[in-house]
């Protein structure tokens, strides 16, 4: 699948190391995207395989939650301050499962911020799961305090307004992004996996649309950027035949009415997608000044070398760009362009490596449409000028010949 993906617009450096992630950076160092992720249950991801190996107990974050996917997609380094069962409260004045108020883990470095909480406010999931329970038949079933739940709609998107300012005024220069709940019922009946009444289902999916639209209503009255994950959700509900979210009766590990994986993964497309829109993001093919030629890296194995080749609309082609001033890295397959063994000498080879900010992942255009990489101060390079299929890319003495000029998305 193709996808924009980052362009970031200054040198970033996370100052967060209370919650670490096996598959993404832990910080942002040398120039990385530093990437907070603050929400409840449906942004951790309980129940969705593997858990976060630092995640508190309660909060079960998992490492294919959206935030994981997303900062492995930017290269990012994140902070996933999500747990499971917040509400806004602990996001600004509590602290929860031995972590502080999630946006205390934001800091003035922070550059790119999700939100997904509001839910266990106006306890949409304890209400769905007492509903559920009660329509079953099943014993012990909580209750519904629907006036309770109605007062709590009337204090949320003051809330809501007041998470994103919290954030704002902690990472002035950081992007915000409110990101709906998943839908998690049909627009219309019902189906095995989820046993509620009629009245119950239009109960519940009236607290699913007023809580979107107290989001919709934060989003606007503060200028943070909304994700229409409600709506890009219809039609992969509990009932659906794709569904991104589980039904109420799940396997032993699993949870009731929350996103799986295929949902997860969604959201963290539907978020690029939103980068991209913003214009902080770009990815496409590096093309070369021979006509038709662009680069690939054939496979993501470390050592690789970087060749050229005709272009074509493969993922080993889509090269993102991510920008830390004045430097910034091109990535493809998950990893970076990197000069072999961080050489600096005429004729070092270009391969793909793990990214790992050091200079020799910089890159940097200059005006003859060259990528310096500043480490060495020589350019990406086609030895001797050829320009056949295979040939593989170095680093030479910057001559603005063709062997030398590319054009890369954004």
């Amino acid at each position: 699948m193709r996808r924009n993906l980052c362009l970031v617009l200054s040198t970033i450096l996370a100052a967060v190391s209370l919650v670490l992630l096996p598959n993404t950076a832990s910080a942002a160092a040398g120039g990385e995207l530093a990437y907070v992720a603050i929400g409840s249950s449906f942004a951790a991801g309980p129940g969705i395989p593997s858990p976060q190996p630092s995640s508190p107990g309660g909060c079960s974050r998992s490492t294919n939650n959206y935030a994981s996917v997303l900062a492995h997609d930017l290269g990012a380094g994140l902070v996933d301050a999500s747990c499971s069962g917040a509400t806004t409260a602990n996001v600004l004045t509590t602290s929860q499962a031995g972590q502080p108020p999630q946006a205390d883990l934001v800091t003035a470095a922070t550059k790119l911020v999700t939100v997904t909480i509001g839910g266990n406010d106006v306890n949409y999931l304890g209400s769905l799961g007492a509903y559920s329970c009660q329509d079953s038949g099943s014993s012990g079933c909580g209750t519904v305090d629907t006036a309770a739940i109605d007062r709590a709609f009337g204090e949320l998107p003051g809330r809501l307004r007041a998470v994103v300012d919290r954030v704002r005024a902690r990472a002035p220069q950081a992007t915000v992004l409110l990101v709906e709940y998943f839908t998690l019922l049909p627009d219309s009946g019902a189906c095995a996996g989820v046993p509620l009444t009629s009245a119950h289902l239009d109960y519940e999916r009236g607290i699913a649309a007023r809580l979107a639209a107290a989001t919709s209503d934060a989003a606007t009255a503060t200028g943070a950027r909304l994700v229409g994950l409600a709506s890009a959700s219809h039609g992969h509900d509990a009932c659906a035949a794709d569904p991104w979210v589980e039904k109420y009766a799940v396997a032993s590990g699993k949870s009731s009415y929350h996103p799986n994986a295929n949902g997860m993964r969604a959201a963290a497309h539907l978020i690029e997608r939103e980068l991209d829109a913003l214009a902080i993001t770009a990815t496409g093919p590096i093309r070369s000044a021979f006509p038709g030629k662009c680069l690939v890296a054939p496979k993501a194995v470390e050592g690789t070398a970087i060749e050229l080749t005709g272009c074509a609309d493969s993922a080993n082609q889509q090269w993102t760009k991510v920008k830390a001033a004045p430097e910034g890295t091109l990535r493809a397959l998950g990893g970076c362009l990197d000069v072999k063994g961080g050489g600096t000498a005429n004729h070092t080879a270009v391969q793909w490596w793990s990214c790992n900010g050091t200079g020799a992942q910089r890159w940097v255009p200059d005006a003859r449409g060259g990528l310096v990489n500043p480490q060495s101060g020589r350019c990406l390079d086609l030895p001797e000028g050829a320009s056949a299929n295979g040939t593989r890319l170095q680093i030479f003495d910057c001559n603005g010949t063709a062997a030398q000029r590319w054009t890369t998305a954004g």
